[in-house]
């Protein structure tokens, strides 16, 4: 569904057309992703890495059992009252290689009633620790016709980062390897 939508909104000549033209190339080719896992990574490794975080504690079974789930450490002076909680896992093509990550973050202190937990919020902050985390490109906001929402994208190289709104307290965030994807 995520790539109908890349489609929907890159028919055009648009900024985002652009975007893609100029960095696929550009040549650069960024495979980091999270957690010192990296684009081209087997599916087995990708176990194997998150069962070692599990074991170290740093992450434990995400929703639904098909999701891995870090929780953002506490401040030790307790002044990041925002943590928030990530569920991951990767993106695999037919023969198992890892051609990208999707993220499902949330705040951890969500509630229906206060807008500084809701997902907009947490989207503005996720797009500026994105940014920071791999620099190059700012985020660009782009439509989604079929989902009535606007969604944002960072390119770089051949890595590309959407993210958009899933639910009043959820974002999606996927990274994937824009030179796997439009081979597809």
């Amino acid at each position: 569904m995520i790539l109908l939508m890349i489609f929907a909104f890159s028919s055009c000549k648009s900024e985002y057309d652009q975007l893609v033209k100029s960095e696929i190339k550009s040549g650069i080719q960024n495979d980091s992703l999270i957690f010192n896992m990296f684009l081209g990574e087997k599916k087995p490794d990708f176990f194997s890495k998150c069962w070692e975080l599990n074991k170290q504690k740093i992450v434990s079974q995400g929703s639904g059992n098909k999701y891995a789930r870090y929780l953002e450490p506490k401040d030790s002076t307790d002044e990041k009252k925002l943590r928030k909680q990530m569920d991951f896992y990767g993106i695999f093509d037919k023969q198992g290689i890892m051609r990208g990550m999707e993220m499902i973050f949330q705040y951890i202190a969500w509630s229906p009633w206060n807008e500084a937990v809701q997902a907009e919020a947490l989207l503005d902050a996720l797009k500026l620790e994105f940014e920071t985390k791999y620099p190059g490109n700012n985020f660009i906001a782009v439509d989604i016709k079929e989902a009535n929402k606007t969604a944002y994208v960072k390119v770089d190289g051949n890595m590309q980062i959407l993210m958009f709104i899933q639910s009043e307290k959820e974002v999606m965030v996927k990274m994937e390897d824009l030179n796997y994807k439009l081979k597809n």
